[in-house]
Protein backbone atom coordinates (compact mmCIF):
# COMPACT_ATOMS: atom_id res chain seq x y z
CA UNK A 1 0.00 0.00 0.00
CA UNK A 2 1.17 3.05 -0.72
CA UNK A 3 0.24 5.23 2.48
CA UNK A 4 -0.70 8.88 2.20
CA UNK A 5 -2.02 10.60 6.05
CA UNK A 6 -5.64 11.53 4.99
CA UNK A 7 -5.30 12.15 1.49
CA UNK A 8 -9.11 12.64 -0.18
CA UNK A 9 -10.48 10.38 -3.15
CA UNK A 10 -10.56 11.53 -6.44
CA UNK A 11 -13.62 13.60 -6.39
CA UNK A 12 -15.37 15.29 -9.49
CA UNK A 13 -15.71 18.93 -9.51
CA UNK A 14 -19.61 19.51 -9.47
CA UNK A 15 -21.75 20.60 -6.71
CA UNK A 16 -24.08 17.71 -6.51
CA UNK A 17 -21.25 15.80 -5.01
CA UNK A 18 -19.85 18.55 -3.06
CA UNK A 19 -23.51 19.07 -1.19
CA UNK A 20 -23.33 15.07 -0.67
CA UNK A 21 -20.20 15.61 1.40
CA UNK A 22 -21.56 18.26 3.97
CA UNK A 23 -24.52 15.94 3.82
CA UNK A 24 -21.69 13.21 5.62
CA UNK A 25 -21.92 13.11 9.83
CA UNK A 26 -18.41 14.62 9.32
CA UNK A 27 -16.88 16.79 6.82
CA UNK A 28 -14.21 15.08 4.49
CA UNK A 29 -13.96 11.53 4.11
CA UNK A 30 -10.31 9.96 5.41
CA UNK A 31 -8.67 7.09 5.79
CA UNK A 32 -7.52 5.70 9.23
CA UNK A 33 -5.01 7.61 10.74
CA UNK A 34 -1.87 5.90 11.70
CA UNK A 35 -1.35 5.08 15.89
CA UNK A 36 -5.14 5.60 16.47
CA UNK A 37 -5.89 1.77 16.48
CA UNK A 38 -4.12 -0.62 18.40
CA UNK A 39 -6.29 -4.09 17.71
CA UNK A 40 -8.32 -5.14 14.63
CA UNK A 41 -10.96 -7.74 14.77
CA UNK A 42 -12.27 -9.01 11.98
CA UNK A 43 -15.47 -10.79 11.93
CA UNK A 44 -16.48 -12.83 9.02
CA UNK A 45 -20.31 -13.82 9.44
CA UNK A 46 -20.30 -16.77 7.08
CA UNK A 47 -23.28 -16.99 4.17
CA UNK A 48 -24.64 -13.20 5.83
CA UNK A 49 -26.96 -11.58 3.67
CA UNK A 50 -28.21 -8.12 4.61
CA UNK A 51 -31.44 -8.77 3.63
CA UNK A 52 -31.60 -11.21 6.25
CA UNK A 53 -30.38 -8.43 8.73
CA UNK A 54 -32.48 -6.05 7.41
CA UNK A 55 -36.13 -7.33 7.46
CA UNK A 56 -35.07 -8.38 11.64
CA UNK A 57 -33.01 -5.16 12.67
CA UNK A 58 -35.60 -4.07 15.04
CA UNK A 59 -34.26 -7.15 17.05
CA UNK A 60 -31.02 -7.22 16.63
CA UNK A 61 -29.43 -4.54 18.93
CA UNK A 62 -25.77 -5.41 17.89
CA UNK A 63 -26.70 -4.72 14.39
CA UNK A 64 -27.95 -1.79 14.85
CA UNK A 65 -24.69 -0.96 16.93
CA UNK A 66 -22.54 -1.41 13.71
CA UNK A 67 -24.81 0.59 11.82
CA UNK A 68 -25.40 3.43 14.01
CA UNK A 69 -22.14 3.84 15.39
CA UNK A 70 -19.92 2.90 13.02
CA UNK A 71 -19.75 3.66 9.03
CA UNK A 72 -21.06 0.55 6.61
CA UNK A 73 -22.97 -0.72 3.39
CA UNK A 74 -25.49 -3.42 2.69
CA UNK A 75 -24.53 -3.34 -0.87
CA UNK A 76 -20.78 -5.00 -0.86
CA UNK A 77 -19.40 -7.43 -3.17
CA UNK A 78 -17.30 -10.87 -2.46
CA UNK A 79 -15.00 -11.72 -5.79
CA UNK A 80 -16.82 -11.53 -9.17
CA UNK A 81 -16.94 -14.89 -10.51
CA UNK A 82 -16.18 -16.70 -7.15
CA UNK A 83 -18.83 -16.88 -3.98
CA UNK A 84 -17.03 -20.00 -2.41
CA UNK A 85 -15.18 -19.80 1.23
CA UNK A 86 -12.10 -20.55 0.49
CA UNK A 87 -11.66 -18.50 -2.06
CA UNK A 88 -12.67 -15.81 -1.04
CA UNK A 89 -11.09 -15.96 2.09
CA UNK A 90 -7.96 -16.10 0.31
CA UNK A 91 -8.46 -12.82 -1.05
CA UNK A 92 -9.98 -11.15 1.95
CA UNK A 93 -6.49 -12.04 3.70
CA UNK A 94 -4.35 -11.38 0.38
CA UNK A 95 -6.11 -8.40 -0.85
CA UNK A 96 -5.62 -10.00 -4.19
CA UNK A 97 -8.56 -11.00 -6.47
CA UNK A 98 -9.05 -15.10 -6.94
CA UNK A 99 -7.28 -14.48 -10.26
CA UNK A 100 -4.52 -13.18 -8.42
CA UNK A 101 -3.90 -15.58 -5.55
CA UNK A 102 -4.71 -18.56 -7.91
CA UNK A 103 -6.61 -20.24 -5.24
CA UNK A 104 -9.81 -21.84 -7.00
CA UNK A 105 -10.85 -24.54 -4.96
CA UNK A 106 -13.61 -24.46 -2.14
CA UNK A 107 -11.25 -27.52 0.12
CA UNK A 108 -7.81 -27.39 1.73
CA UNK A 109 -5.99 -29.63 -0.85
CA UNK A 110 -2.94 -30.31 1.43
CA UNK A 111 0.29 -28.44 1.52
CA UNK A 112 1.07 -24.99 1.63
CA UNK A 113 -0.23 -22.17 -0.57
CA UNK A 114 0.07 -19.27 -1.66
CA UNK A 115 3.20 -20.92 -3.29
CA UNK A 116 5.04 -16.92 -4.40
CA UNK A 117 6.31 -14.89 -1.41
CA UNK A 118 4.70 -11.78 -3.21
CA UNK A 119 1.30 -13.13 -2.17
CA UNK A 120 1.55 -11.69 1.76
CA UNK A 121 -1.59 -12.30 3.88
CA UNK A 122 -2.37 -10.05 6.71
CA UNK A 123 -1.28 -12.02 8.77
CA UNK A 124 1.79 -12.54 7.40
CA UNK A 125 2.45 -8.73 7.75
CA UNK A 126 1.35 -8.15 11.20
CA UNK A 127 3.82 -11.19 12.76
CA UNK A 128 6.72 -9.79 10.52
CA UNK A 129 6.01 -6.67 12.43
CA UNK A 130 6.17 -8.21 15.81
CA UNK A 131 2.55 -8.13 16.47
CA UNK A 132 0.37 -11.30 17.22
CA UNK A 133 -2.14 -12.67 14.56
CA UNK A 134 -4.65 -15.24 15.49
CA UNK A 135 -7.34 -17.04 13.41
CA UNK A 136 -10.66 -18.52 15.17
CA UNK A 137 -12.55 -20.57 13.05
CA UNK A 138 -15.54 -23.15 12.86
CA UNK A 139 -14.36 -24.61 9.78
CA UNK A 140 -11.67 -27.45 9.89
CA UNK A 141 -10.62 -26.83 6.29
CA UNK A 142 -8.95 -23.49 7.42
CA UNK A 143 -5.97 -25.35 8.45
CA UNK A 144 -4.48 -24.00 4.82
CA UNK A 145 -4.66 -20.83 6.26
CA UNK A 146 -2.23 -21.94 9.44
CA UNK A 147 -0.23 -23.94 6.90
CA UNK A 148 0.50 -21.13 4.42
CA UNK A 149 0.38 -18.05 6.57
CA UNK A 150 2.63 -16.80 9.38
CA UNK A 151 0.38 -16.62 12.28
CA UNK A 152 0.45 -17.08 16.40
CA UNK A 153 -2.58 -18.39 17.09
CA UNK A 154 -4.99 -20.87 15.04
CA UNK A 155 -7.61 -23.10 16.47
CA UNK A 156 -10.69 -25.07 14.44
CA UNK A 157 -14.11 -25.46 16.67
CA UNK A 158 -16.54 -28.30 16.11
CA UNK A 159 -19.17 -25.88 18.42
CA UNK A 160 -19.94 -22.94 16.56
CA UNK A 161 -20.46 -21.61 19.68
CA UNK A 162 -16.93 -22.39 20.98
CA UNK A 163 -15.51 -19.75 18.39
CA UNK A 164 -16.73 -16.46 20.10
CA UNK A 165 -16.47 -17.72 23.55
CA UNK A 166 -12.42 -19.02 22.83
CA UNK A 167 -11.55 -15.63 21.32
CA UNK A 168 -12.98 -13.63 24.41
CA UNK A 169 -11.22 -16.13 26.49
CA UNK A 170 -7.60 -15.76 24.65
CA UNK A 171 -8.23 -11.59 24.07
CA UNK A 172 -8.18 -11.60 27.96
CA UNK A 173 -5.53 -13.80 28.18
CA UNK A 174 -3.09 -12.82 25.66
CA UNK A 175 -4.45 -9.52 23.35
CA UNK A 176 -4.12 -10.56 19.58
CA UNK A 177 -3.53 -7.53 17.44
CA UNK A 178 -5.39 -8.93 14.59
CA UNK A 179 -7.98 -11.32 15.24
CA UNK A 180 -10.26 -13.12 12.45
CA UNK A 181 -13.22 -14.40 13.91
CA UNK A 182 -15.10 -17.24 12.05
CA UNK A 183 -18.89 -16.85 12.22
CA UNK A 184 -20.64 -20.00 10.33
CA UNK A 185 -23.73 -19.95 11.70
CA UNK A 186 -26.00 -18.27 9.12
CA UNK A 187 -24.06 -20.44 6.20
CA UNK A 188 -24.48 -23.91 8.15
CA UNK A 189 -28.13 -22.83 8.90
CA UNK A 190 -28.41 -22.35 4.71
CA UNK A 191 -26.94 -25.44 3.90
CA UNK A 192 -28.57 -27.51 6.17
CA UNK A 193 -31.93 -26.17 5.13
CA UNK A 194 -31.80 -25.84 1.82
CA UNK A 195 -31.89 -22.15 1.07
CA UNK A 196 -31.72 -19.08 3.54
CA UNK A 197 -35.53 -18.49 3.07
CA UNK A 198 -36.38 -22.27 3.88
CA UNK A 199 -39.12 -22.77 6.85
CA UNK A 200 -38.70 -25.24 9.23
CA UNK A 201 -41.21 -25.74 12.50
CA UNK A 202 -42.75 -22.34 11.36
CA UNK A 203 -39.50 -20.77 11.89
CA UNK A 204 -36.43 -19.61 9.18
CA UNK A 205 -33.52 -21.33 10.88
CA UNK A 206 -31.37 -19.15 8.58
CA UNK A 207 -32.98 -16.04 10.52
CA UNK A 208 -32.29 -17.77 14.03
CA UNK A 209 -28.62 -18.11 13.03
CA UNK A 210 -28.61 -14.20 12.23
CA UNK A 211 -30.13 -13.45 15.77
CA UNK A 212 -27.38 -15.79 17.43
CA UNK A 213 -24.86 -14.13 15.16
CA UNK A 214 -26.18 -10.68 16.63
CA UNK A 215 -25.84 -12.54 20.48
CA UNK A 216 -22.34 -13.17 19.35
CA UNK A 217 -21.31 -9.90 18.46
CA UNK A 218 -22.48 -8.03 21.58
CA UNK A 219 -20.21 -9.82 23.59
CA UNK A 220 -17.56 -9.14 21.11
CA UNK A 221 -18.51 -5.24 21.82
CA UNK A 222 -18.71 -6.10 25.46
CA UNK A 223 -15.18 -7.69 25.67
CA UNK A 224 -13.75 -4.29 23.87
CA UNK A 225 -15.83 -1.82 25.85
CA UNK A 226 -15.28 -3.12 29.14
CA UNK A 227 -11.04 -4.06 29.02
CA UNK A 228 -9.25 -0.95 29.23
CA UNK A 229 -6.69 -2.90 26.64
CA UNK A 230 -8.79 -2.69 24.34
CA UNK A 231 -11.47 0.38 24.92
CA UNK A 232 -11.38 2.92 22.61
CA UNK A 233 -8.38 1.24 20.66
CA UNK A 234 -10.03 -1.47 18.74
CA UNK A 235 -11.13 -1.32 15.02
CA UNK A 236 -14.24 -3.97 14.69
CA UNK A 237 -14.00 -4.70 11.11
CA UNK A 238 -17.48 -6.96 10.23
CA UNK A 239 -18.31 -8.57 7.08
CA UNK A 240 -19.11 -12.00 4.95
CA UNK A 241 -17.08 -14.02 2.61
CA UNK A 242 -20.74 -14.31 0.44
CA UNK A 243 -24.46 -14.02 0.51
CA UNK A 244 -26.64 -17.09 0.18
CA UNK A 245 -29.58 -17.83 -1.95
CA UNK A 246 -33.16 -18.36 -0.83
CA UNK A 247 -33.02 -22.02 -2.00
CA UNK A 248 -30.09 -23.94 -2.67
CA UNK A 249 -26.93 -22.56 -1.50
CA UNK A 250 -24.46 -20.30 -2.43
CA UNK A 251 -22.63 -21.80 -5.20
CA UNK A 252 -24.86 -20.02 -8.62
CA UNK A 253 -22.86 -17.20 -9.82
CA UNK A 254 -26.11 -16.21 -11.21
CA UNK A 255 -27.70 -15.14 -8.11
CA UNK A 256 -27.49 -11.65 -6.81
CA UNK A 257 -28.20 -12.91 -2.80
CA UNK A 258 -24.69 -14.86 -3.50
CA UNK A 259 -23.01 -11.89 -4.32
CA UNK A 260 -24.42 -9.31 -2.09
CA UNK A 261 -22.84 -9.25 1.25
CA UNK A 262 -22.58 -6.14 4.41
CA UNK A 263 -19.10 -4.26 5.27
CA UNK A 264 -19.60 -2.98 8.85
CA UNK A 265 -16.51 -0.83 10.15
CA UNK A 266 -16.75 0.56 13.61
CA UNK A 267 -14.28 1.96 16.10
CA UNK A 268 -11.82 4.97 16.23
CA UNK A 269 -12.03 7.45 13.41
CA UNK A 270 -15.14 5.84 11.83
CA UNK A 271 -17.52 8.32 11.04
CA UNK A 272 -20.80 7.31 12.72
CA UNK A 273 -23.93 6.59 10.95
CA UNK A 274 -22.22 6.75 7.39
CA UNK A 275 -23.08 5.04 4.29
CA UNK A 276 -19.69 3.86 2.68
CA UNK A 277 -20.16 4.70 -0.75
CA UNK A 278 -20.83 7.99 0.39
CA UNK A 279 -17.45 8.45 1.71
CA UNK A 280 -15.86 7.21 -1.16
CA UNK A 281 -17.41 9.16 -3.90
CA UNK A 282 -15.43 9.14 -7.18
CA UNK A 283 -13.52 6.05 -5.61
CA UNK A 284 -15.72 2.59 -5.30
CA UNK A 285 -19.80 2.89 -6.75
CA UNK A 286 -22.23 1.34 -5.42
CA UNK A 287 -23.40 -1.65 -8.39
CA UNK A 288 -27.28 -1.54 -7.50
CA UNK A 289 -28.09 -5.15 -8.30
CA UNK A 290 -25.41 -5.73 -10.75
CA UNK A 291 -22.45 -8.03 -10.10
CA UNK A 292 -19.86 -5.60 -11.64
CA UNK A 293 -16.70 -7.08 -12.84
CA UNK A 294 -13.44 -6.84 -11.24
CA UNK A 295 -11.78 -4.71 -14.18
CA UNK A 296 -14.77 -2.95 -15.32
CA UNK A 297 -14.89 0.50 -14.37
CA UNK A 298 -15.34 2.05 -10.49
CA UNK A 299 -15.53 -1.42 -8.56
CA UNK A 300 -17.73 -1.68 -5.88
CA UNK A 301 -16.85 -2.03 -2.10
CA UNK A 302 -15.64 -5.66 -1.76
CA UNK A 303 -14.71 -7.78 1.24
CA UNK A 304 -11.13 -8.19 -0.16
CA UNK A 305 -10.84 -4.54 1.33
CA UNK A 306 -10.14 -6.31 5.01
CA UNK A 307 -6.23 -7.32 4.60
CA UNK A 308 -4.69 -4.09 3.48
CA UNK A 309 -7.48 -1.98 5.85
CA UNK A 310 -6.56 -3.88 8.63
CA UNK A 311 -2.87 -3.29 7.83
CA UNK A 312 -3.57 0.63 7.42
CA UNK A 313 -5.57 0.57 11.01
CA UNK A 314 -2.51 -0.97 12.85
CA UNK A 315 0.23 1.44 11.33
CA UNK A 316 2.22 -1.43 9.26
CA UNK A 317 2.90 -1.38 5.25
CA UNK A 318 5.36 -3.36 2.88
CA UNK A 319 7.19 -3.37 0.12
CA UNK A 320 6.01 -6.78 -0.80
CA UNK A 321 3.07 -8.51 -1.75
CA UNK A 322 -0.54 -6.67 -2.37
CA UNK A 323 -0.02 -4.71 0.39
CA UNK A 324 2.87 -3.52 -0.92
CA UNK A 325 1.21 -2.73 -4.84
CA UNK A 326 -2.10 -1.08 -3.77
CA UNK A 327 -3.30 2.50 -3.97
CA UNK A 328 -6.71 2.34 -4.45
CA UNK A 329 -8.15 4.98 -1.60
CA UNK A 330 -10.90 3.04 0.61
CA UNK A 331 -12.16 5.63 3.33
CA UNK A 332 -14.45 5.02 6.42
CA UNK A 333 -14.32 8.50 8.35
CA UNK A 334 -12.21 11.24 9.21
CA UNK A 335 -8.93 11.69 10.79
CA UNK A 336 -10.66 13.67 14.09
CA UNK A 337 -9.14 11.33 16.38
CA UNK A 338 -5.25 12.17 16.07
CA UNK A 339 -5.27 13.60 11.79
CA UNK A 340 -7.41 16.64 10.48
CA UNK A 341 -8.18 16.47 6.94
CA UNK A 342 -7.84 20.08 5.30
CA UNK A 343 -9.34 20.89 1.91
CA UNK A 344 -6.56 19.75 0.30
CA UNK A 345 -6.17 16.43 1.16
CA UNK A 346 -3.29 16.79 3.32
CA UNK A 347 -3.19 15.82 7.13
CA UNK A 348 -2.10 17.61 10.33
CA UNK A 349 -0.54 15.91 13.12
CA UNK A 350 -3.14 16.38 16.11
CA UNK A 351 -0.92 14.39 18.65
CA UNK A 352 1.15 12.35 19.43
CA UNK A 353 3.42 9.09 17.38
CA UNK A 354 4.21 8.44 13.70
CA UNK A 355 3.76 11.36 11.41
CA UNK A 356 2.48 8.98 8.46
CA UNK A 357 -0.49 7.53 7.02
CA UNK A 358 -4.15 7.39 5.02
CA UNK A 359 -6.04 4.25 3.63
CA UNK A 360 -4.96 2.49 0.70
CA UNK A 361 -7.16 -0.76 -0.71
CA UNK A 362 -8.05 -3.02 -3.13
CA UNK A 363 -11.19 -4.86 -4.84
CA UNK A 364 -12.15 -8.07 -6.66
CA UNK A 365 -13.18 -10.96 -7.95
CA UNK A 366 -14.88 -14.65 -7.59
CA UNK A 367 -17.16 -17.71 -8.00
CA UNK A 368 -18.60 -21.27 -7.82
CA UNK A 369 -18.76 -24.25 -5.44
CA UNK A 370 -20.97 -26.15 -2.55
CA UNK A 371 -21.32 -26.62 0.80
CA UNK A 372 -23.34 -29.20 1.82
CA UNK A 373 -22.75 -29.95 6.08
CA UNK A 374 -24.69 -28.49 9.08
CA UNK A 375 -21.24 -28.03 10.58
CA UNK A 376 -20.20 -25.06 7.87
CA UNK A 377 -17.84 -27.18 6.00
CA UNK A 378 -17.72 -26.17 2.03
CA UNK A 379 -16.88 -28.66 -0.31
CA UNK A 380 -16.60 -28.00 -4.29
CA UNK A 381 -14.60 -26.06 -7.31
CA UNK A 382 -14.07 -22.60 -7.74
CA UNK A 383 -14.40 -20.67 -11.13
CA UNK A 384 -12.18 -17.84 -12.94
CA UNK A 385 -13.15 -13.93 -13.32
Amino acid sequence: MKRTRCRLPVLAASALILATLMLLPTALPCAVVDGDTQYVIHIVMDGLRPAAVAKHLDILPNFQRLRAEGAFTDNARTEYLETQTTPTHFSMYTGLPIEKHGYWRDEDIGGKYPKLAYKESIFDLVTENGMRSCLFTGKDKFAIFERSFQMSYYKYFKKREDVPKTFISEMKKQPCHFSFVHLIDPDSMGHKYKGAATTFNGKVPYDEAVKTVDKYLGQIFNLVETNSTYAGKTLIIATADHGFADVGNHAKTDLIDNHKIPFYVWGPCVAPGADLYDLNIGNRKDPGDTRTHSYEGIQPIRNREVGPLAADALGITSTKGAFGQQDTRFYIGTGSCRGVCDESGNGTDTGGGDEGSGTDTGGGDEDTDSDTSDDGTDSAAAVHP
